[in-house]
């Protein structure tokens, strides 16, 4: 097949360039970003909006705020009678709060103020915290760490275990020999199906994340980014209600390759290698359904 010709020839360069290094790991290090799916993410910027600042507050932002809400202050209805500015004060303060995922977030700087109580008091006599998220005016970003659930639910130890097993399998044969090309293929088969499994699963939390947005009422767009050991971890700063939204696509989202085991990994009820044996038990090692497709 070209396609594993291909990979294979570049996985041998690899292996060449970098002594020790086995195939499995050398095919992984030449797959490219666009064909793995562990390195797809989605855009976290929107260039239009201002940037929040991480040394203090901007003088800039802060000047725009002011002049956008002293315009606010000096508008009129159309017969001539001032606006309800502290309506609208109210309104624009706690779309900030659904913005920054939470109350909580907003007054994260000194929450125990007087100016504080105050700012909460408006938040919730305006809107309770459960309608915040329809209120969101920004995109709702959130953030799959694949690698780490791979690792909580199992199927990292036992992709290493079946890769590390054909590796001791192709020691006993001669390079170029019929058995280790086979054994190649048959490594190639379990990368590229444990890559399937990983899109796979991207994509139905992917779906169930925005389920579960709608059923949250927000009516903002919904990106997924998807976080691996290797691109970027977790951004820092505290989420709101965006990290109900993702526990809720966790809970639903149902184990790749046995659904049973969907709850223990979500409440961390059984530790890797005790799920790992379980998938094997179930017959549903990458070695073993490799050779199950293949027959």
């Amino acid at each position: 097949m070209t396609k594993n010709s291909a990979r294979k020839k570049a996985a041998r360069a690899y292996q060449q360039q970098h002594p020790g290094t086995s195939l499995s790991a050398a095919l992984r290090a030449v797959t490219t970003s666009e064909e793995n799916p562990r390195m797809n993410t989605t855009p976290t910027e929107t260039p239009s909006s201002p940037r929040p600042s991480t040394t203090g507050i901007d003088p800039q932002t802060r000047s725009a705020a002011i002049a956008a809400l002293t315009a606010i202050a000096r508008s009129t209805h159309p017969g001539g009678s001032p606006v309800d500015f502290a309506d609208v004060l109210a309104d624009i303060v706690t779309t900030v709060a659904a913005n920054v995922g939470s109350l909580e977030n907003l007054l994260l700087g000194r929450s125990g103020s007087w100016e504080a109580a105050l700012v909460a008091q408006l938040v919730e006599g305006t809107a309770p915290e459960d309608q915040l998220p329809a209120r969101r005016t920004e995109p709702v970003e959130l953030f799959l760490h694949i690698d780490n659930y791979w690792v909580d639910c199992g199927l990292e130890d036992v992709c290493t275990e079946d890769r590390d097993e054909i590796e001791r399998d192709r020691d006993v044969h001669a390079e170029g020999s019929r058995e280790d090309e086979a054994l190649d293929d048959e490594l190639m088969a379990v990368d590229d199906l444990e890559e399937a499994d990983r899109a796979a699963y991207i994509a139905a939390w992917t779906e169930q994340a925005r389920i579960a947005a709608a059923e949250f009422g927000v009516t903002v767009p919904v990106t997924v980014t998807v976080l691996t050991w290797g691109t970027k971890q977790y951004p820092e700063g505290r989420f709101g209600f965006e990290e109900d939204i993702a526990g809720r696509a966790a809970e639903r989202t149902p184990h790749p390759t046995n659904p049973e085991l969907t709850q223990l990994v979500g409440t961390f009820s059984a530790p890797s290698d005790d799920l790992a044996a379980r998938i094997r038990a179930a017959g549903h090692s990458y070695r073993a359904r490799v050779a199950a497709a293949g027959s």
